[in-house]
């Protein structure tokens, strides 16, 4: 993904039409929009203190973890959703990792 004006990871992968969950709404109080950073970590902000505190709250950390609410795209990136950070029950759908577990909503 690259982006022209410095938006946060969440607000670009959205315009983009990539879903990413975000329970808190972006207010770094959840880890639902944890990503792993593949390539391109130099071209997002520097992790602050807030970030790093809820990074290790998050499933699957990793060096190259970072919250998609707080870091902000400054050049061309690649990252990773991790399946536990998918959108587990999508609207109207059922679960994308528990198969027929939980069922598709009524429409």
């Amino acid at each position: 993904m690259s982006t022209a004006s410095r938006n946060r990871f969440w607000t670009s992968a959205l315009n983009a039409g990539i879903h990413l969950e975000h329970a808190c709404g972006g207010n770094c109080a959840c880890t639902t929009c944890h990503v792993i950073v593949n390539k391109g970590m130099e071209n997002l902000s520097e992790m602050d203190d807030d970030e790093a505190d809820r990074l290790d709250m998050a499933a699957g950390l990793t060096l190259r973890s970072r919250l998609g609410c707080q870091c902000i795209v400054q050049g061309d990136i690649e990252v990773e959703i991790p399946s536990w950070n998918r959108n587990y029950v999508s609207e109207g759908g059922g679960s994308m990792n528990l198969g027929d577990a939980i069922p598709a909503g009524k429409r």
